[in-house]
């Protein structure tokens, strides 16, 4: 092997081969005592920047399964990537001389180490040659590193000064005067076209109320008109159709996310149907969800007299009711089937000018919930959870005069990616296309109780009826920003971009907790620089779980 390169995989032949002009080229031989084989290098990632991308040249033989280039990022967690990318999807097979690819990704600010290098599948023979990794456009060969700064080892004084001079101190003790404490970040953010609120838990109950108090004031004082939540699009759309003639809490079961159906969300739900028509406002959803599709869309349709579109819509429904397959490749056929049937609807609509904003939006929420199904059957990569979301939520601020205030986890509305792709890429999206009108307010807590559900996969069917249960936090002996942030006070409003000039930096790497819908875990730690992360920070020391509407 050339130096700084190692095999890794179950294949015998794996190694570096000389050409007769001397140049080493790495050669992976497939063999039947293994499943994957690839040659590797790895180095610090002392480098600053947006993006990466890995080039290499491949040539092969006789590939039955695939064969291609593999990019992954870690940080501080061992064996949890931040970034692990290869081309697996896009199935190289057969035979091919010399030709050079790429893998482009976001490049997380948290990274420690990368790992470059090719792999094979089962089946043939591949070489791998002149691999360049560029950040930015620029090869790292000619980049100047950037020192690596830990929250553990950075200088406590210099830390506090700065936060004390970026912190505004907050007054829970009652309404009025937690109000008052907000006015500066109303004023701030009261001209954005994004405000995105994000929550450390989803099950803690500070959050909410003071999620519901910026959202009422910005509404009422700065014109915002959308509240989107991280939940399934066509649920809420369904809700907002049976307001007015059904209880709330009976819509809160059937179409919202069990980690939703709580006290302090039906306050907010009660104030947005008393006032909805006053403000001109309207709830949606921005999360993934078939079930309640169908359902929207007849309803929305059939008020039209089309019998080409009654014929499609009837189509569709056939499409959904056997689109699902114990058959991996027969359910990908069938689903594309789905969204062939919509995007047959669309043309009929487009074509007969009956195409309202409204069907459109619905449709194109309905093509989002189905596209992964196409890029499966193209060989194309899949597109993750958090960037469907940021499609849509795109798709609604890139309607005329619409204010957008965003409810979701802070791993959603983040800045930067967190992790692997998919954490933090929703926030990714939505602050590179809207920059400056994207502003990302993390909530943070230390201690108290939180609310959470056993189900792990949260929208895997249309059964919303987990039961919520309450939870201490655990402590931990990682030095969290948490416990930095309580130095300042029991709550407090801090500014990362006044924090960041302060201190110089924004590339503080430490540790905070991100808890999903089920219950706390050691691993729900994530060392990031949480400055770059968020446009400011809401921390509180001690919170409460949720209260839960059904027991």
């Amino acid at each position: 092997m050339p130096k700084g390169w190692y095999k890794y995989g179950g294949f015998e032949i794996i190694k570096g081969e000389k050409e007769s002009d001397g140049n080493i080229v790495g050669k992976v031989v497939s063999d039947e005592n293994g499943k994957f084989g690839f040659i590797m290098n790895r180095f610090l990632a002392n480098y600053a920047g947006d993006t990466i991308e890995l080039t290499g040249s491949i040539k092969y033989e006789k590939v039955k399964d695939y064969v291609g280039l593999i990019l992954w990022i870690d940080g501080e967690k061992s064996g949890y990537h931040l970034v692990f990318e290869s081309m697996q999807n896009r199935r190289l097979r057969g035979s091919s001389d010399w030709t050079e690819y790429s893998i482009k990704v976001p490049y997380p600010p948290n990274a420690k180490y990368i790992y470059v290098g090719g792999i094979l599948g089962k089946g043939g023979t591949a070489w791998f040659d002149d691999f360049k990794v560029n950040i930015d456009g620029k090869d790292i060969q000619t980049l100047e590193e950037t020192k690596r700064l830990t929250l553990e080892d950075f200088n406590t004084a210099d830390l506090y000064s700065a936060l004390s001079k970026s912190s505004v101190q907050m007054d829970i003790s009652n309404p009025e005067t937690w109000n008052k404490s907000l006015d500066e970040l109303i004023a701030k953010v009261g001209d954005k076209k994004i405000v995105a609120i994000g929550e450390s838990t989803h099950g803690t109950s500070e959050f909410y109320q003071l999620r519901e108090i910026i959202t009422k004031r910005l509404i009422e004082e700065k014109g915002f008109n959308l509240v989107v939540l991280e939940s399934p699009y066509d649920d809420i759309e369904v809700l907002n159709d049976k307001l007015d003639s059904k209880p709330l809490d009976s819509l809160m079961r059937k179409h919202l996310f069990s980690i939703y159906q709580t006290k302090e969300m039906r306050s907010f739900l009660q104030w947005y149907k008393d006032m909805r028509s006053d403000y001109a406002v309207e709830f949606k959803g921005c999360d993934d969800s078939i079930w309640a599709f169908y359902e929207l869309l007849k309803n929305r349709i059939n008020p039209i007299v089309d019998q080409p579109l009654n014929h499609l819509l009837a189509s569709l429904e056939s499409s959904i009711l056997t689109s699902s397959s114990d058959n991996f490749e027969k359910d990908i056929k069938l689903k594309n089937e789905v969204y062939e049937s919509i995007l047959a609807i669309e043309n009929q609509l487009k074509s007969t000018g009956k195409l309202t904003s409204s069907l459109e939006e619905i449709l194109f929420n309905g093509k989002t919930s189905y596209i992964n199904y196409v890029h499966l059957n193209n060989n194309q990569p899949i597109q993750s959870r958090d960037e469907v979301m940021a499609e849509r939520i795109s798709f609604l601020a890139n309607q005329s005069d619409n204010k957008i205030i965003v409810w979701a986890h802070n791993a959603h509305i983040s800045n930067e990616v967190i992790t692997d792709r998919e954490i933090g890429l929703m926030g990714y999206y939505l602050n590179k296309e809207f920059k400056d009108d994207y502003y990302a307010v993390g909530l943070l807590t230390l201690n108290g109780t939180y609310s959470y559900m056993d189900e792990k996969y949260i929208n895997g069917d249309h059964d919303y009826s987990e039961k919520l249960k309450p939870e201490p936090l655990l402590s931990t002996d990682e030095v969290l920003w948490e416990n930095k942030l309580a130095k300042m006070g029991s709550a407090s409003i801090v500014d990362t971009e006044k924090l960041s000039t302060e201190l110089n930096t924004d590339m503080i790497i430490g540790a905070t907790k991100l808890l999903g819908y089920g219950k706390e875990v050691k691993t729900d730690i994530y060392f990031i620089p949480l400055l770059k992360h968020f446009d400011c920070l809401i921390f509180m020391e001690n919170t409460k779980a949720t209260t839960p509407i059904f027991k």
